[in-house]
């Protein structure tokens, strides 16, 4: 009788094997990622951001944001997070007027150079993930600013008679929205019911 009999069976390294018309089945143990929680922070980051004293801002022409360096804790029941909020505001300033005329009408006008700012903004939030406990892994699904829901306020105003107004800072308000998933590892048993066709 062949040791590839149909429904012969045998014990080794403490699994089960069956073979099944010559193509050896069995009993594995594999290591997967268990999804404990998944939940979302919500923060608000405000900050006052001046500009160099030299070039006071007449216009905000554009903000980049992105979230860096995020660093993530996972204790019993809760996530903490800290991350860092950076922000390149590029701005346009004033250095001065000129007239020009055109079909016979005067038209007021100034000019300046485009400049920038970078700033990075710490934040801190935390979730709550039932069921999590310290070791535990995570990943990150969203992180990232609520662009839809912003304010940018210029402040501190320079009044010069005759000039273009000028700030000296910027107040901004944003969200940043942050999605966590939180991930075990555990052993399960899985037995293929057809030979394996991983390569």
């Amino acid at each position: 009788m062949s040791q590839f009999e149909i429904n012969q069976k045998s014990q080794c390294c403490g699994g089960e094997f069956d073979y099944d018309a010559g193509k050896k089945l069995s009993e594995k143990c594999i290591m997967v990622p268990e999804v404990i929680g998944r939940n979302i922070c919500q923060t608000l980051v405000e900050c006052v951001v001046p500009f160099p004293e030299q070039y006071p801002a007449v216009e905000i022409k554009d903000i980049q944001k992105e979230i860096r360096d995020i660093i993530v804790h996972v204790c019993k029941n809760k996530v903490l997070i800290n991350g860092i909020l950076h922000k390149n505001i590029n701005y346009k300033t004033y250095e001065g007027k000129s007239d020009f005329y055109y079909a016979c009408q005067r038209y007021d006008s100034f000019y300046g150079d485009v400049r920038h700012v970078a700033v990075n903004i710490p934040f801190a939030c935390f979730i709550e993930i039932p069921g999590a406990r310290p070791g535990d892994d995570y990943e990150i699904e969203y992180a990232d600013v609520e662009d839809s829901c912003e304010i940018d306020i210029l402040e501190d105003p320079i009044w010069q008679k005759g000039a273009v107004t000028q700030y000296r800072k910027l107040r901004e308000k944003v969200i940043v929205k942050i999605d966590i998933k939180v991930l075990r590892n555990v052993q399960i048993t899985v037995k293929p019911e057809k030979h394996n066709i991983c390569p």
